[in-house]
């Protein structure tokens, strides 16, 4: 198997850098006329699939929304996955775990070991417990080729006090971060981008710094949509992340309606101007 890295690639050429989410919330679900429920939340991702023909460089459902259905919802979750894998769709789970030794390597199992029901081809990570902390992650998904997503910039307003905090060199929190982001790659070979991405919010006016400290990384920008920035946003901020930085629009994906044709003309329009800014 080809890696996480060149299988990406390969999907941006054919359709664009769009990252979709699927964030099946209950108010979601419910402008969409689907019933807040496990089925409901799966029935939306289905919904978006096939309004797209799976022609879509990556997917990325929000573990949290199914999650919280209990088991119901995490068989939701593994039908929704498995039918994206194999229909040829990337998967990016959004999970942002992060832990250490034994735990990390747990988790790391669930999403990429050999017996998992939940096999997917990307993870979320949080580095809040220190970001070689995650080395299970990065060392699982280096043996199937696999790839790993690090925030390192969020879109969330609360972030920006602890990312943008100063160490003793004079350094931010998240610039340091994407230097080492960047030498970890380069300890897992010359592949560029490596296994190792990062989330740098598409709302974040200091992301053009973060992001070219981090050459060899693709990077997720969240916050195009109901967060209030664009795609235009997102080539202004992180302008030499052309052809490796994935827009992610959730919410946005319903902003012409919920109906089937609806959601594929969005998505198609999406696309169609990520391809020519990114």
């Amino acid at each position: 198997m080809t890696s996480f890295a060149a299988r990406l690639r390969q999907k941006i050429n054919e359709h664009s850098p769009l990252c979709v989410g699927i964030d099946p919330s209950a108010s979601l679900l419910k402008s969409c006329g689907l019933p807040d429920t496990a089925e409901g939340a799966l029935e939306f991702g289905r919904r978006v699939l096939a309004a797209t023909q799976y022609r879509i460089s990556i997917l990325k459902p929000q573990s949290a929304f199914f999650e919280r259905f209990g088991s119901a919802g995490v068989r939701a979750l593994e039908e929704l996955v498995a039918l994206a894998r194999s229909n040829d769709v990337l998967v990016l789970l959004d999970g942002k775990r992060g832990d250490i030794d034994s735990t990390a390597a747990a988790y790391a199992e669930s999403y990429f070991g050999a017996t998992t029901s939940l096999r997917v081809d990307a993870v979320t990570t949080s580095p809040y417990l220190g970001l070689r902390a995650l080395a299970p992650f990065f060392e699982a998904a280096h043996r199937v080729k696999g790839g790993v997503f690090v925030v390192v910039r969020s879109s969330n307003p609360e972030g920006r006090e602890l990312q943008s905090a100063l160490l003793p060199n004079g350094a931010s929190v998240a610039a340091a971060m994407a230097r080492e982001i960047a030498e970890i790659n380069r300890s897992y070979g010359a592949e560029s981008p490596g296994l190792i991405g990062a989330v740098v919010g598409a709302t974040c006016e200091d992301a053009a710094s973060i992001v070219a400290a981090m050459p060899n990384a693709y990077i997720l920008a969240p916050g195009v949509g109901a967060q209030g920035a664009t795609i235009e946003d997102v080539a202004r901020r992180m302008p030499e992340a052309r052809g490796r930085v994935l827009p992610n629009v959730s919410r946005a994906i319903l902003a012409n309606g919920a109906q089937d044709e609806q959601i594929a003309t969005t998505i198609r329009a999406l696309q169609e101007q990520a391809r020519k800014l990114l």
